[in-house]
């Protein structure tokens, strides 16, 4: 009873990751429950009105068509401003602007994330190799910002690590009081790639302190 699969992915089609793919998997694992990183607030966006798309919803519309399960949007209705976005958009040129060594090795990492997800699409997103690549993009991002030296844009950066870990930690939270409160034997939890080792890493924290004890697989 329990056992909930992690499914790392990305929000927008791109080569192997595709809703084809994602179909696939869901298909084979069988959930009872498919847990999505989407803000309740956000739910009938996507599948009352449909105003809302991206790679997992268009997956889980078709999926709902042939199959019964519930799907529960666990992400944070503290959604960030559009302000926010605009800030992180820039800091993100910012880095990539950059005539430097800093400035090569991010976009490299970025360009190479983009042609291993294309050619390998969900098996590499729930890799080992995408956990340090993405470690490696987020290491070169601070290293760009030491190199510009622009308080905003610290600021910026501080903000986006602690809006992640802020929604990480309350998907966590909706799942184990879901499951408090429902059984079921199988189950996914879809969440982008980039997030892959911080909630591995705070999965493994949850384990060690909440009453009910899920059986997470990888």
């Amino acid at each position: 009873m329990y056992n909930i699969t992690l499914v790392c992915t990305r929000h927008d089609e791109l080569g192997k990751c595709n809703s084809n793919e994602l179909y696939q998997i869901i298909e084979l694992i069988n959930p009872e429950v498919i847990f999505e990183e989407i803000p309740p607030t956000f739910f009938d966006e996507y599948y009352l009105d449909k105003r809302r798309a991206n790679l997992e919803t268009d997956t889980i519309n078709k999926y709902i068509q042939n199959h019964k399960i519930e799907h529960i949007p666990v992400d944070s209705n503290n959604f960030p401003s559009e302000e926010f976005f605009k800030d992180h958009k820039r800091m993100i040129e910012k880095i990539e602007g950059l005539a430097d060594i800093n400035g090569f090795t991010f976009r490299n990492l970025v360009d190479n994330n983009k042609i291993y997800t294309e050619r390998y699409g969900f098996k590499y997103l729930n890799s080992i190799d995408s956990i340090n690549i993405n470690n490696e993009i987020c290491n070169a991002l601070e290293n760009g910002l030491q190199k510009i030296n622009n308080d905003k844009l610290f600021l910026t950066f501080k903000l986006w690590k602690d809006i992640n870990d802020m929604r990480e930690n309350q998907m966590l939270q909706n799942i184990y009081l879901y499951s408090q409160d429902h059984n079921y034997d199988r189950a996914i939890f879809t969440i982008g790639a980039a997030h892959r080792k911080s909630i591995i890493d705070k999965i493994f924290e949850y384990q060690k302190n909440e009453k009910v004890k899920l059986n997470w697989i990888f």
